[in-house]
């Protein structure tokens, strides 16, 4: 479904982001896994073609069912984004509007992509956030997102990205503000996605934990650039580079027995 090949991407001449290859298959989870500043954001946001102001491609590829996305005029994101790939940001709080009420958007980005009414849309957006565990979700779609706790507004954020069931589902560090159960009810209903939809997962995670149990397959960066690759037992056990070695024994042993 997607396959980058040597993307290099630069900011200001000074590239953090070199000659990176990845396929990701149909019902496939990948997971990015590396330190902060390694390179796993501006991998994501160059797929959805959201770099941030400086940020360009410098090299390579990156392609959707064979549809060159570096191409891609504005018209054509817009049909994309939203249904065919979505996105979970790290930061859901900065992704929207400080001054619009959270169910002023969250109505808007569904009849964007779907013809129905306001009231259809309010309905809507109370069903997928109900799901997200989010109590009296009629009264949260009135509140502000400053109002919000970070935790509620990355619940907001992960059920408007899966409000369509994606081709692909783009999960930026999904799971960072919430709280260790609301973690779990997450990851499943990720996992539903995955089995009931055949979504594809391109996961951004610094938590092995996470990645472990949610990924078939793991690249592990340093510095911008892959410096292990595999399998998830490949990864977990035999990893290859002493990077990966020092990030799996940074993980703590419970009982002796690794967390991961």
């Amino acid at each position: 479904m997607l396959e980058i090949q040597g993307l290099t991407v630069a900011y200001g001449g000074a590239a953090v982001l070199e000659d990176f290859h990845l396929t990701v298959a149909p019902g496939q989870v990948v997971a990015l896994v590396g330190e902060s500043g390694s390179g796993k954001t501006t991998a994501v946001r160059t797929v959805l073609g959201l770099l941030p102001p400086g940020g360009a491609v410098t090299a390579g590829s990156v392609t959707l069912d064979g549809r060159d996305l570096l191409a891609l005029p504005p018209k054509a994101w817009r049909g994309l984004r939203g249904r065919e790939i979505a996105m979970i940001f790290q930061d859901t709080g900065a992704m929207m509007n400080p001054i619009r009420t959270v169910g002023s958007q969250f109505c808007e980005y569904l009849r964007c992509h779907e013809k129905m009414t306001r009231q259809e849309a309010r309905r809507r957006s109370v069903q997928l956030l109900e799901r997200m565990g989010l109590p009296d979700a009629e009264g949260l779609l009135k509140t502000y997102p400053f109002q919000l706790s970070g935790g509620q507004r990355q619940r907001v954020g992960i059920a408007m990205a899966m409000a369509f069931q994606p081709r692909l589902l783009l999960a930026d560090e999904p799971t960072s503000a919430l709280d260790v159960t609301t973690q779990a009810q997450i990851v499943q209903q990720m996992l539903e996605l995955k089995r009931d939809h055949g979504t594809a997962i391109l996961l951004v995670t610094h938590n092995l934990a996470v990645a472990a149990y949610l990924a078939d397959r793991l690249l592990v960066l340093q510095n911008g650039r892959v410096v292990d690759r595999g399998d998830r037992e490949e990864i977990l056990r035999h990893a290859a580079a002493p990077y990966t070695r020092e990030l799996l024994e940074a993980v703590p042993d419970l009982r002796r027995e690794p967390y991961v």
